[in-house]
């Protein structure tokens, strides 16, 4: 059916994006808007990210929201986010397992020592570990500690990362660090020069498997630039602290490829989009498109800081 998107195109008299409006708008669950603070003036402003309409839900009961696991999906599929305010008490995270679940996906362990939920929380004595070079049989990682992480995708070092992963935000930073920031994988694509990313998206690299999330495997294999066969958006998998030096040894190209995304990463001009600070807040469930999205975090002032990460692919593809 051919669409009619002119001013007077309508539905019942109303316009089609009103009408899409006004009907999401009758769902009770589903939110619409986001305040942001007022920022000091002698700051530059920050850009924040804008959530489509029906990507924000609200669960006042365990049941109202996995009743709404299909909308979830749908916004998590289409927009790539999904953001859920829980109204009801889940210290141990069940909520997001359960629903990682029932949207038919499948939880991905975190290491060989380590399960499907992973706390993300200053932990100076690290976790186990089974790898050949960790200390003593510890790791620790970067989500353990307070210092900023730079951009990157989830898993990137795995055999295939996993292609979505989820934050119930227990205890936010309350001192002001810890901002949670994206960067969408088109924007960061059409920065870049057309020969590096045509050369990213031929060029395979090898990626170091950090100890703390050893699974038998020290490296694995993978294009950090892709395309999705369906809808032809750009997919990433990036983390630099993983890339050899040179990064593709013997190919030039490749290794000029590699300096220019990361000098533009790594430009303080590359701010991303925030998150508003009235989704990443306590008792929020926040779902991500790990290949659409870079995200980063500044550093960690609130040093009881926690949220509780999921990691998980679609059903078919675990």
């Amino acid at each position: 059916m051919t669409m009619d998107h002119s001013p007077g195109a309508s539905e019942g008299g109303l316009g089609e994006a009103e009408f899409f409006r006004k009907m999401v708008q009758s769902f009770p669950n589903i939110l619409h808007k986001h305040n942001t603070k007022t920022l000091d003036q002698e700051q530059p402003p920050d850009q924040y990210f804008e959530f489509p309409l029906g990507a924000r839900f609200s669960a006042p009961t365990r049941d109202v929201g996995l009743s709404m696991r299909d909308m979830v999906s749908c916004s998590l599929h289409q927009h790539g986010v999904a953001a859920i305010e829980l109204g009801f008490e889940d210290e141990k995270s069940q909520f997001l397992l359960e629903l990682v679940k029932q949207m038919n996906f499948e939880p991905d362990s975190h290491s060989s020592t380590q399960g499907a939920l992973w706390d993300v929380t200053p932990k100076p004595e690290g976790i186990e570990s089974t790898s050949a070079s960790a200390t003593q049989g510890r790791a620790h990682s970067k989500s353990h500690g307070v210092g900023e992480f730079a951009w990157h995708t989830d898993g990137a070092f795995e055999t295939r990362p996993q292609r979505f992963f989820g934050f119930h935000i227990i205890r936010p930073d309350r001192l002001g660090g810890g901002v949670f920031r994206l960067l969408p994988a088109q924007d960061l694509a059409a920065s870049l020069s057309p020969s590096t990313v045509e050369t990213l998206l031929r060029t395979e690299f090898d990626v170091r498997v950090p100890d703390e999330f050893y699974k038998g495997v020290a490296t694995n294999r993978g294009k950090l630039l892709d395309t999705d066969p369906v809808t032809g958006n750009y997919l990433l998998r990036f983390r630099a602290d993983i890339l050899p030096d040179p990064p593709k040894p013997g190919d030039e190209a490749a290794n000029k490829a590699v300096a220019e995304l990361k000098g533009l990463l790594d430009d303080t001009a590359t701010k991303g989009l925030r998150l508003p600070e009235d989704v990443f807040k306590e008792n929020v469930v926040l779902l991500m498109d790990n290949a659409r999205f870079l995200h980063m975090r500044t550093p960690i002032h609130d040093q009881r800081r926690l949220l509780r990460r999921i990691r998980f692919h679609p059903k078919e593809e675990a």
